[in-house]
């Protein structure tokens, strides 16, 4: 600030030289004349700065003194005054730009969305555009409670929502809906079918009838225990099956590697395009912009012209880097890797342990399979709701 005061009111660099110098400025501290920075570059010569105004009675106590005066520099004050009134563009542009910044942070240019997860961007984006929220919307005559309440009856899937508008930006905070968990009745009837062919080894049952014995092989569908025991009454009774079904079962889970030169290699070739977008509209600086390639990635960078978390422009710079790859060389396939993967991806979809387990590796038109077979000990047991009339004798 100190700065561009100075600067306002005009600040100018002398010299005064003369055999008494000194006198100078004793004279201009008693007529009130500041002088700043002021050093002594010789016997006879002192520098100094002051303000412009002051610079013409400097020079006559200069003359009292017997000096002489020299102006070294004249920065701001007069000379800016008068390149205003030479180009009288400048502050009319100025003022046209600070005028349109204010017309501009009236509309919302800038929308930002935290806390979804499940639920996309772009859903919540279409959402907030049916709600009236959307890109260049005029913000003093938005309603943020009625664009809140209609974007939660567009997506169910979001509990809570605030909309905060500050200038050309939207902040939009949602938290997403608890999943329910699966609710069941307790004297709902089920019975219990087996997940995997397999024999059984062991039974456990706390609550129906069972149907099979240690040893019996089952297969996949079957009917493990029953929900409907026998009634000393005659009438069926139908009641919710519980019970651990053990069971050893085997899998056979193959992996396939694609071929060498499938994936992508080292970046052959790379180019960079730009593009400015204004408000909605595009304009490419490259031609052939419908042109699709095949085996490129293409890395997308926009940078907008305001200052962020401030203020937003409708005015961005899109940046495209487009990488051409060649083939990737050399063999991908690693057996060790995918044996490990093939036993994590057996070991989290049973409800046991694996016993024992083998693996075979082959190639194959340049591919590479890795299989594993495997003997498993877990509980088969799963769950399935039934009606009266299914378990009801005929």
């Amino acid at each position: 600030m100190t700065k561009l005061s100075y600067r306002i009111r005009g600040e100018a660099e002398a010299e005064i030289f003369g055999v008494f110098p000194e006198a100078v400025v004793n004279r201009c501290a008693a007529a009130g004349i500041s002088l700043r920075r002021v050093k002594a570059v010789d016997g006879q010569t002192l520098r100094c700065t002051l303000d412009e105004k002051g610079l013409a009675r400097l020079r006559a106590i200069c003359l009292r003194c017997q000096c002489e005066l020299r102006l070294l520099r004249l920065t701001g004050g007069s000379r800016d005054r008068q390149l205003l009134r030479r180009r009288f563009w400048l502050p009319l542009t100025a003022l046209l730009a600070a005028g349109l910044l204010l017309l501009s942070s009236l509309f919302v240019w800038d929308i930002e969305i935290s806390g979804n997860a499940r639920v996309s961007r772009g859903e919540i984006l279409r959402a907030l555009s049916e709600s009236g929220l959307r890109r260049g919307c005029f913000w003093p005559g938005l309603q943020t409670d009625l664009v809140r309440s209609k974007t939660l009856c567009l997506l169910p899937e979001l509990a809570w929502m605030g909309v905060n508008v500050n200038g050309s930006r939207a902040v939009v905070l949602v938290e997403e809906r608890a999943e329910k968990p699966e609710i069941y009745h307790e004297s709902a009837p089920c019975e219990l079918v087996a997940s995997h062919t397999g024999v059984v080894r062991r039974v456990s049952v706390l609550n129906g009838k069972a149907l099979v014995a240690p040893g019996s092989a089952v297969q996949e569908g079957e009917v493990l225990v029953s929900g409907a025991p026998e009634n000393l009454m005659g009438e069926p009774r139908f009641v919710r099956a519980r019970a651990e079904i053990w069971a050893d079962t085997w899998y056979e889970l193959t992996a396939v590697c694609p071929p060498s030169g499938a994936g992508k290699g080292a970046a052959k070739r790379k180019s960079t395009r730009f593009a400015l977008k204004i408000g909605d509209e595009r304009i490419n600086f490259y031609g052939k912009s419908r042109k699709t390639l095949d085996g490129y990635d293409k890395i997308v960078h926009e940078y907008n012209l305001g200052i962020d978390g401030l203020f937003a422009l409708p005015v961005s710079l899109v940046r495209e880097t487009v990488i051409v790859s060649r083939p990737a060389e050399g063999p991908d396939a690693d057996p060790a890797a995918m044996q490990r993967r093939l036993e994590d991806s057996l070991r989290g979809s049973i409800d046991g342990e694996i016993v024992s387990r083998s693996f075979s590796v082959a190639e194959r038109d340049g591919a590479v399979y890795v299989t594993m077979r495997a003997r498993c000990f877990e509980n088969i047991a799963r769950v399935q709701e039934i009606t009266q009339a299914e378990a009801a004798p005929p």
